[in-house]
């Protein structure tokens, strides 16, 4: 990437994701909703073998009811693999942060989950697109999830009789069509809804959704589950934290890279967790997954910019004039890092260096970009700059990768407290029960 391309990148960050940009997006969608006299309605992608799809539709017809918003389910099942670095891990993860997920919010998923097979999956598949457009739709997604995921197969054959299948031939096709179309239109994920243009996966971006349609007058009143309190830290009434006895502290382990602008958008919240409950923060940075080899593909970027850039805004963390530091930059802040711990600056250099990054467009690979970042975190740059070259951090982010692997994780950033793993900025309170009950 050239010099100048660099210099520019801010600001196209800046625009993509700023409050303004977003605002006016909503405002230009609300006015051709109008202007073709159509209802308010959104686009709910749901693939039964998604726990995340699941629970996201126990909860959407409410949520339309509430609203005022009419929802069209589109079912799928293939999905482009090139999306999903580790796909073999995700269907190990996904399910245990569903039932954890689903216990948190009152939701059904069964604790003794079993992955589905693809030919079970696609059968049940085919009953749910033969019914797609009609009223039974969400009953029926929910009873075929529920024996899916628990392995029932007399439940689900009963279901398949009872209700029909569309033909398989016709159904291959369609799904494959939808496949390569989702991605045309922009997403990846399923369990995701798309309104007005915009992105919202999962039940935590469903506030994100509620506070866009209240903001138009519907819903007669806020949303009242507020699923988005699984990004929060400390819950009600949680304990503070205990007095200093010179005993060593409880390790909250966070696996963090430079280049997430999730591990950003945590960092604030982990370390406040941290001195709530009087614990040390162990941050273990590893390389993005761009430089480990995995792909990131174009939309998928896209879609986490613009997705970090509302959560941001939710935290309010500084974000918006983001310098990609790939490469270089990256490498540079990761040699930067034994030299802030040996300082007793690394809390500092991490904040500052994140906020320098996605927030004031400077760039880590250049030498006054992070001699800016250094001198933010209060060290001395002509000490930091003799660390550059100490190749020290290499075989500590490799083993802080293996170590991420091993408990179950590819990505960042992710937490792990007394051999329990937590995947994602968005799931504090998760972590918060953890610590509350010791295990």
């Amino acid at each position: 990437m050239s010099r100048l391309q660099r210099k520019l990148m801010p600001v196209a960050a800046g625009l993509i994701t700023g409050a303004g940009t977003q605002r006016w997006r909503h405002r230009l969608a609300e006015w051709r909703r109008r202007l073709r006299g159509r209802p308010h309605e959104a686009t709910f992608y749901f693939r039964i073998d998604d726990p995340y799809s699941w629970l996201l539709a126990q909860v959407l017809p409410r949520f339309a009811e509430h609203f005022g918003v009419r929802v069209t389910p589109r079912v799928m099942l293939y999905l482009d693999r090139s999306m999903y670095p580790e796909p073999d891990m995700l269907r190990e993860l996904a399910p245990r942060d569903a039932a954890a997920l689903a216990g948190l919010h009152d939701l059904s998923f069964p604790a003794d989950w079993r992955i589905p097979d693809r030919e079970t999956a696609l059968a049940a598949t085919r009953c749910l697109l033969k019914h797609e457009h009609d009223e039974r739709f969400w009953s029926l997604a929910h009873a075929l999830s529920d024996a899916l995921w628990r392995g029932d197969q007399e439940a689900l054959q009963r279901l398949v009789k009872d209700h029909g299948q569309q033909p398989e031939d016709q159904a291959q096709l369609a799904l494959e069509a939808r496949r390569d179309q989702f991605l045309k239109d922009g997403h990846y994920l399923t369990g995701t809804l798309h309104y007005g243009g915009e992105w919202y996966w999962s039940l935590e971006r469903l506030d994100h959704l509620a506070r866009r349609l209240e903001t138009l007058g519907q819903g007669g009143g806020p949303w009242p589950l507020d699923y988005g309190r699984a990004k929060q830290a400390l819950l009600p009434g949680a304990p503070a934290a205990p007095a200093d006895d010179g005993e060593a502290r409880p390790e909250l382990e966070m696996f963090f890279s430079f280049r997430s602008p999730y591990s950003y958008i945590a960092l604030p919240r982990a370390y406040a967790l941290a001195d709530h409950y009087g614990l040390t923060l162990r941050l273990r940075p590893v390389l993005p997954m761009v430089m480990r080899g995995l792909s990131v593909p174009r939309a998928k970027r896209f879609y986490i910019l613009t997705d970090a850039a509302r959560e941001a805004r939710l935290h309010e963390v500084p974000f918006g004039r983001a310098c990609d530091p790939l490469g270089k930059g990256v490498e540079r802040c990761m040699a930067l890092w034994p030299f802030a711990e040996k300082e007793g600056r690394l809390r500092e250099w991490l904040l500052h260096a994140g906020e320098g990054i996605w927030s004031q467009g400077v760039d880590a690979a250049s030498d006054a970009g992070l001699r800016k970042l250094v001198t933010a975190a209060g060290m001395n740059w002509n000490r930091a700059r003799r660390w550059l070259d100490d190749d020290q951090w290499q075989g500590d982010a490799e083993a802080n990768r293996e170590a991420m692997v091993a408990a179950g994780s590819w990505g960042v950033p992710s937490f792990r407290f007394n051999d329990r793993l937590v995947w994602g900025q968005d799931r504090f309170a998760l972590i918060e029960q953890t610590l509350q009950s010791g295990h």
